[in-house]
């Protein structure tokens, strides 16, 4: 009997052994003070270890050699102990090379005669390839939603657009024609100039909207970063406050990237006026850096394939973020300024363009200590066209006569007013059909034609095609406030067909306008 009994129990050991050694499950005994009693070769090969006897003399600090961190074992004691079990627990773990793992664990305790807990013992699977899944499709469905997010904003700002740039331009005009008017002085002279101010504001943000419904269009080209970053710091230096000492560090002469050259600007200028914030009320040290790199096969960063790169920081020596705001500072609307000095849209605004020209951008920063954002762009080897001069006078007309035509009373009433004080001569009329019978009866008195592009009767483009047919040689500037123009480029007239974006910059406007006319000035027949 006692043979037999011997018999079974060997047996019963060997089989039970045979399980706990070939379990793909990581089995385990562990005392309350960390040390681990047993472990299988499931678990040992899980932690990195390529025996478990390697683990049981190696590890005798569970909570910190294993735990990723530490004070999650504090929580895995109270609740096996107050519960007698956990089922499904699941966190992180460091392997034998440092490296993070995720678990799911079911353990229990194990008490003696007493009530008191001799060891716990447990099932571990490694759940990692999971967890990563749950990341992936977690970050999927967050990019699905802020392209939900951008498509809405995208379909607002293109359904707002015509009326809003159309009010602007009236407000805008309106003040500009005041400020023109050197008797106004003093504290209503500041008013309207504050007034001006956030009507550009208004301007910007709702460019700021188009730029991320892609509605507008773009102009790729080859151009140097470095002419760029010249001609951005001196804004900047005349911009921000004494207090930020700005300097600029060009490394390299091989800084051609094909991007827009207006876009650019606003990425410098906006990570500039950024930092300027972080670094209020005391100031301190703005930094611009350009330099080349080249990164081979296997060195590159997100989706960069392998080639030369230009890469640009800018550094500020701010109040930094923690790794809470960092995750969100790319996402629309999010911002940390006070309400009224900041949209949420700068940031995200940066990523978009950076991305949409095949680049990158990485930030790093520390509460405390500064953030640094590195903007790698890929390297053009072609010619660079040459950075546009700055126009900041207006230019005077030449007694040329222009036919201005708007269905906006008040748009037609300002535009007749600035125009007249550039020197031209304007006739009005608010109503299409109206301006063609107009133009009819003496089409070689004008010089020019200034059309809104939306008007009852007739749209600009049909408007414009009609006085071509009474007088091919006429000049026609459209007007519009949407956010894609009108395209000429299939009139029979398009080479004396352009458009003007609303509200008008009558600085740019006025170069437009001799560009235009002196470069027909030979079929002028101005009277």
């Amino acid at each position: 009997m006692d043979t037999e009994l011997i018999r079974n129990y060997k047996e019963a050991e060997a089989k039970y052994r045979g399980i706990f050694e070939n379990a793909v499950e990581g089995i385990y005994q562990s005392t309350p003070d960390g040390h681990y009693l047993i472990v299988n070769a499931a678990l040992a090969r899980m932690y990195g270890y390529d025996r478990p006897e390697d683990v049981l003399d190696r590890v005798s600090d569970i909570k910190h050699q294993i735990y990723a961190n530490p004070s999650f074992r504090e929580y895995f004691i109270n609740e096996v102990e107050q519960k007698g079990f956990v089922r499904g627990l699941e966190y992180q773990v460091r392997r034998r090379d440092g490296t993070m793992i995720w678990i799911s664990e079911a353990a229990r305790a194990v008490r003696d005669e007493n009530g008191n807990v001799k060891y716990y013992e447990g099932f571990i699977d490694d759940i990692t390839l999971r967890k990563e899944a749950e990341a992936a499709r977690n970050r999927m469905e967050k990019q699905m939603i802020q392209a939900q997010k951008m498509e809405a904003v995208g379909t607002l700002a293109g359904g707002i657009a015509h009326d809003f740039n159309n009010m602007l331009c009236v407000m805008m005009g309106y003040i500009e024609l005041a400020l023109n008017d050197q008797q106004i002085k003093g504290p209503v002279r500041d008013n309207l100039q504050m007034a001006l101010k956030s009507s550009h504001r208004a301007e910007d943000l709702i460019k700021r909207i188009l730029v991320f419904s892609r509605r507008t269009e773009t102009e790729l080209q080859p151009v140097r970063l470095g002419a760029i970053l010249k001609d951005c710091v001196k804004l900047l230096n005349a911009s921000l406050p004494a207090y930020i000492d700005i300097k600029l560090s060009i490394l390299t002469e091989e800084d051609v990237v094909i991007a827009d050259l207006t876009e650019m600007h606003q990425v410098i200028m906006n990570l500039g006026t950024n930092a300027a914030h972080a670094m209020q009320p005391k100031g301190g040290k703005l930094e611009y850096e350009l330099r080349s790199l080249e990164f081979s096969t296997g060195e590159t960063m997100a989706s960069l394939p392998a080639g030369t790169y230009v890469c640009l920081t800018v550094r500020d020596t701010g109040h930094g973020m923690n790794h809470a705001v960092m995750e969100k500072i790319f996402d629309p609307f999010y911002t940390t300024k006070p309400v009224g000095e900041g949209t949420g849209l700068g940031l995200t605004l940066v990523q978009k363009i950076i991305a949409g020209i095949g680049g990158h951008i990485t930030v790093e920063s520390e509460p405390g200590h500064g953030t640094a954002f590195r903007i790698y762009l890929p390297k053009s080897t072609e010619i660079p066209v040459a950075a546009p001069g700055s126009e900041n006078m207006i230019l005077p007309g030449k007694r040329e006569r222009v036919l201005i035509v708007d269905d906006e009373i008040a748009i037609l009433s300002m535009m007749q007013q600035r125009l007249n004080q550039m020197g031209y001569r304007v006739i009005t009329r608010a109503d299409s059909l109206d301006a063609l019978e107009t133009f009819k009866r003496e089409p070689a008195k004008f010089d020019l034609v200034l059309t809104d592009y939306t008007m009852p009767g007739l749209q600009g483009d049909e408007f414009a095609e009609k006085l071509g047919d009474i007088r091919a040689d006429v000049p026609v500037i459209l007007m519009t406030g949407l956010n894609q123009p009108p395209d000429f480029t299939r009139s029979r007239y398009a080479k004396l067909r352009t458009v003007a974006q609303k509200p008008i910059n009558f600085v740019e406007f006025s170069h437009h306008l001799r560009r235009f006319l002196d470069k027909n000035h030979s079929t002028s027949v101005s009277q």
